[in-house]
């Protein structure tokens, strides 16, 4: 859907006028020293958020029918996936399906970007393998021996 932007100004000068355009286009309030405001109708919010679930819900059975396919989509949509070892890969397409589903279904979406966030940034670290090697390997430090976290 197309996003006109307008300033908050406009919308307290020309309320009538701001909320007409609503009819058309979602409409993206610029406001200064803080965050824009969006305003959208309800019933395409509705929709939207039922098309994401949607979307969650074929992706993890596309994941739990055909895991390749989803590993092959989720590398062409994310370079970095690359960088993962193929575990990773896995546990990144299982994550990635679950916050989407649990997002979706309480309408909710920040967990989503926090997941490709960190898996982001754990791609980075595999992408140099010094750093790589700095964060796997042995920590000289006083104490007793952690045990290896169950997945």
């Amino acid at each position: 859907m197309k996003v006109v932007e307008r300033p908050f100004s406009e919308f307290l000068r020309r309320p009538n006028d701001v909320v007409a355009e609503l009819a058309n286009h979602d409409v993206l309030l610029r406001r200064r020293n803080a965050p824009a405001l969006r305003l959208s109708r309800a019933d395409q919010h509705i929709d939207r958020r039922e098309a994401l679930e949607a979307t969650a819900r074929l992706l993890r059975t596309l994941a739990s029918h055909s895991p390749e396919a989803l590993a092959a989509a989720l590398a062409e949509a994310y370079a970095w996936v690359d960088f993962l070892p193929e575990s990773a890969r896995d546990r990144f397409a299982k994550e990635l399906t679950r916050a989407l589903l649990a997002a979706a279904s309480i309408d909710v979406y920040k967990s989503v970007a926090q997941v490709v966030h960190e898996w982001k940034a754990t791609a980075e670290i595999y992408a140099d393998p010094e750093l790589t090697r700095q964060l796997t390997g042995p920590l000289e430090a006083v104490g007793g021996i952690v045990a290896v976290p169950a997945d």
